[in-house]
């Protein structure tokens, strides 16, 4: 009698959440909750531009300790298992991106803690936090095509210099592609159309990996003719 999918995914869950490199991702979410808590903890106030700067910096630390997720040396070594190595992939995406969440909104709370009274309930938290999204969905898009494409399995190679590359790339773009605005900037609106853009992108890019990869068709084996049969065969 097979399993089901869901006993498969139980069974499978535990032991590939192990071999996970999940540390990375720990240390850089924990040293970025410290990082947004000095401020809080030496009672400094913060002003709103230097409060998206660090939080800011803290989500690309944490992308980056995403990049690490999916990599898998082991890979081309494991192939037979019940389940795809791209569902495999989902699930530690799926629990990589919860701690990432988990890491960024509690450095979010941090710094907003440390701004003026005032000048909490204008901070763009929503718009921070679609920043940190499309960067952690598309770090991961990024981790998934090296590693697929990597005779190693690790995808964090390709991931996180890519991500460095992006962020300090989008520092010196013109106002009209302004990616990291200030906040209360007029194209604070703008960039944040830009980041939707980049999100749907990165989410099909992930779509797209996660597919199984096709399996080589056999060529069609033509039947076998029968040997003629030899003059004194039948006699």
């Amino acid at each position: 009698m097979t399993a089901s999918t869901g006993a498969v995914l139980r069974t499978l869950l535990a032991p590939d959440l192990r071999a996970t490199r999940i540390l990375p991702l720990l240390g850089a979410g924990g040293v970025g909750v410290a990082g947004t808590a000095c401020p809080v903890l030496f009672s400094a106030q913060v002003q709103p531009d230097g409060a998206a700067v660090l939080l800011r910096i803290v989500t690309v630390l944490t992308a980056i300790g995403l990049a690490c997720l999916l990599d898998d040396p082991a890979a081309r070594t494991t192939v037979v298992v019940p389940v795809s190595r791209a569902l495999r992939s989902g699930l530690r995406m799926a629990a990589g991106l919860l701690l990432f969440t988990l890491f960024w909104a509690a450095s979010a709370s941090l710094v907003r803690l440390g701004l003026p009274a005032d000048a909490r309930q204008l901070f763009p938290v929503g718009g921070l936090a679609l920043e940190a999204a499309t960067l952690a969905v598309g770090t991961l898009a990024l981790a998934l095509y090296g590693m697929r494409r990597s005779a190693l399995g690790t995808g964090s190679l390709l991931a996180a210099p890519a991500l460095t590359v992006f962020v300090m790339a989008a520092l010196f773009l013109p106002n009209s592609l302004e990616l990291f605005p200030t906040p209360g900037d007029p194209n604070w609106t703008d960039a944040t159309l830009r980041w939707t853009a980049l999100l749907t992108a990165a989410l099909t890019a992930c779509t797209a990996q996660l597919r199984p990869e096709p399996r080589a068709k056999r060529p069609p084996q033509s039947p076998a003719t029968p040997s003629p049969a030899s003059p004194g065969q039948y006699s």
